[in-house]
């Protein structure tokens, strides 16, 4: 039985880099997505240190084709702005600009905010630049719990950062940051990348993994399912089973608090996200279903 639902598939429009906007969620709604995850980057939206495009209004175009918005990513990894940037002018730039986007994410009605550790000097001591991550995600944290935004760290290939690359990094930040506010992010490249499986990433993390960049490779490259050589119907098995674990051990404390606290599913259940395909939504939950 499959588990996952419509709305936890969020369609991102990285590959519509040469599309306006309006062209990128009609084609998104025409596949039959109901969530996305609105990338920061030209040309769909734009954000700086200083400030942000109408996210109302963003809000209102995605919400007028029958979808919401379930991640908001600025653009984290071009070293113009990077979480982990180098202390002094770069790293307090970037501090701002993560800031602005969290209060973005709020107007525009996401719950999530998605980054990684890259902008650490590579040739930096390790204890250094491991440090500077911690802190910048706890002075995040405080603007993120402000706001009602849930941080989503990925780790990311070791050709664009030298820490939290891997699941124990990753285990150890989390900890190190101790914000309910801070969670973690599965991008399966990276992970296949570190020799590592869905299957090890829902047993060390279980719910505290919040988004999922789930998307094919060799392991290297971001590919459409069937280009590269990950098992999907074996992760989609993964998957499944661990949203049905959240499901089945969640739902009477969700029932206990649902008066107060009625985004509980939001924070405790898998998003996962189908990135760079033309395929339409039904054609993942078909193949789900045949098993």
């Amino acid at each position: 039985m499959a588990h996952i639902k419509r709305e936890q598939l969020a369609a991102i429009g990285i590959h519509y880099v040469y599309y306006p906007l309006d062209y990128m969620l009609d084609s998104q709604a025409k596949a039959g997505y109901k969530t996305i995850e609105m990338l920061g980057m030209a040309p769909h939206y734009l954000m700086d240190e200083t400030g942000y495009q109408d996210p109302v209004e963003l809000r209102k175009k995605v919400e007028a084709r029958g979808m919401t918005i379930g991640c908001y990513t600025p653009e984290c990894a071009t070293y113009y702005y990077t979480m982990n940037a180098p202390e002094g002018g770069f790293h307090d730039r970037s501090m701002e600009y993560f800031k602005r986007g969290l209060e973005a994410a709020e107007k525009m009605g996401a719950k999530k905010l998605l980054t990684n550790c890259i902008g650490a000097p590579f040739d930096e001591e390790y204890n250094r630049a491991y440090d500077r991550a911690v802190r910048s995600l706890k002075e995040l944290s405080k603007t993120a719990a402000d706001h009602g935004i849930t941080i989503a760290v990925e780790t990311v290939r070791p050709e664009e950062s030298r820490v939290v690359i891997t699941l124990p990094e990753l285990v150890r930040l989390l900890k190190d940051v101790g914000s309910p506010n801070v969670k973690a992010g599965l991008d399966t490249v990276a992970m296949g990348v570190a020799g590592e499986t869905p299957r090890q990433w829902f047993e060390t993390l279980g719910s505290d993994i919040v988004h999922t960049h789930f998307i094919d490779g060799r392991p290297y490259a971001h590919l459409v399912w069937g280009d590269g050589l990950y098992p999907l119907e074996k992760y989609l098995n993964v998957l499944n089973r661990s949203l049905k674990m959240q499901m089945d051990t969640g739902q009477a404390f969700i029932r206990a608090i649902s008066a107060l606290y009625s985004t509980a599913v939001i924070l405790t259940t898998l998003r996962l996200q189908i990135c760079a395909t033309s395929r339409p939504l039904s054609h993942f939950l078909k193949t789900e279903r045949r098993k």
